[in-house]
């Protein structure tokens, strides 16, 4: 899986935008960090390729998903409170194979 993440400047925590045109397989969004906790406010998975593809964002276990997105679409989620990953864990998105974007927005603490 080729994805790119790039990180939109955030005044207060972190934007990530993930975006790939060939995904498969489990990919970092957002590193861990020693001794923080990712904490993510917002999520929004688009589905960019022509039939139905499987996403799951997870940290040390499934955080959403697997969730099946139609052709063409997207879905997102807002959490407050945030929604917490345990101390030092990564974000990351495991997906079938297609054409997708994902758009996080948090805190590192």
């Amino acid at each position: 899986m080729a994805i790119t993440v790039t990180s939109p400047q955030a005044k207060v925590g972190f934007i990530k935008n993930a975006v790939s045109a060939n995904a498969s397989g489990t990919e970092e969004i957002i590193a861990g960090v020693a001794g923080k906790k990712i904490k993510v406010r917002h999520v929004t998975m688009n589905n960019l390729t022509a039939g139905a593809l499987s996403f799951t964002l997870s940290g040390a276990a499934a955080l959403i998903g697997a969730v099946s997105i139609g052709a063409n679409s997207s879905l997102q989620w807002d959490f407050n409170p945030s929604m917490e990953l345990a101390t030092a864990q990564a974000l990351e998105i495991t997906v079938g194979s297609g054409n997708i974007c994902i758009f996080c927005q948090g805190t590192i603490e």
